[in-house]
């Protein structure tokens, strides 16, 4: 029996509780009504409008307790019953319209009617918003792409960078992303692909640099310098080329034969880069072949010196063993 009336008390706590919920959540109730109808600046009525309503003087927040949202019928009209007295807040939106927002007071006894109307969002307001809203998409592209980019994921970061392509309408950005798309293609061998890319950045802006250069040094890294040359020389006077680039464009004329264009590629980078070792390896080569044996001698000391255990090392030992 003991048991039994612990059991019943804590039941009859839970039936308090229960009840007590509903009470709370209805303190906006009442017997006050509102009334209105809603026209656009032609006069035309409004359908389909949403009110929010909601107790006090503070902002319109449809989160907080109150009645249901109403929404207007063909001849922009509304009305709801069973609302307390005092001050409320109403808010009534529609797609394409600036939202309204303002105070009322309930009172008791008949309500006069709310006529409001609604501002259509001005053609412009809507585009910048539009613009806005797609670049902020684009943007994400382009970071998703970049991180597959670091995770050499080359196909993934592609379709997200020409997803950032197709969003952007300022043409500004493109020649940056034609180029990340080429490196992609260039990443699974698609040489002929990442040129197109390229020279579809150069068809909008035909004299930057980063893109001359960049397809110059694919087209080198490929073995194609003839047309790497055509590039090059678009290029403003002293634009400084990738080394390694200059140096592939130089070892291709000294295996032809080409002594002079050699050294002329190799001799520059030396002067670009005072301090890259491969430089002045391939540069004493080219002064061995030639028979100025103190100027090549000079270059192989110069490599031992930066980089005593340089892959070239060895050789260049050999070699100075060799000049008298």
């Amino acid at each position: 029996m003991h048991r039994m009336r612990r059991i019943t008390i804590a039941a009859s706590v839970l039936v308090l509780t229960a009840l007590a919920a509903p009470v709370l959540a209805q303190e906006w109730a009442g017997q006050g009504r509102l009334q209105g109808t809603i026209k656009d600046e032609q006069g035309k009525p409004v359908e389909g409008a949403t009110i929010t309503l909601r107790m006090g003087t503070d902002r319109v927040d449809a989160a907080k307790p109150g009645p249901p949202q109403l929404t207007t019928d063909k001849k922009g009209k509304w009305s709801l019953l069973g609302l307390a007295n005092g001050a409320w807040g109403i808010l009534i939106e529609k797609e394409g319209f600036m939202a309204s927002e303002g105070q009322i007071k309930v009172s008791p006894g008949p309500a006069q009617p709310l006529n409001i109307t609604l501002k259509v969002i001005p053609k412009e307001v809507i585009e910048q918003a539009e613009k806005e809203s797609t670049a902020g998409q684009a943007k994400a592209a382009l970071e998703r792409g970049n991180a597959l980019l670091e995770q050499k994921k080359w196909a993934e970061a592609r379709v997200e960078y020409e997803d950032a392509l197709s969003k952007l309408e300022d043409q500004q950005f493109h020649p940056m992303i034609l180029r990340a798309i080429a490196n992609t293609q260039y990443q699974e061998g698609k040489v002929n692909d990442a040129v197109a890319s390229l020279q579809k950045a150069l068809a909008l802006k035909p004299d930057d640099v980063d893109t001359l250069k960049l397809t110059a040094d694919l087209l080198i890294a490929s073995g194609r310098e003839a047309e790497a040359q055509q590039y090059i020389a678009k290029l403003p006077a002293g634009t400084k080329m990738d080394p390694n680039s200059i140096l592939n464009i130089g070892i291709k004329a000294f295996n032809d034969g080409k002594m002079e264009e050699a050294f002329a590629k190799f001799d520059q980078v030396v002067k670009e880069n005072p301090e890259l070792p491969d430089a002045y390896y391939y540069r004493g080569l080219v002064l061995l072949n030639k028979g100025k044996n103190a100027e090549a001698k000079a270059d192989f000391l110069k490599l031992l010196e930066i980089a005593p255990d340089h892959k070239y090392a060895a050789e260049a030992k050999e070699f100075l063993k060799e000049i008298k």
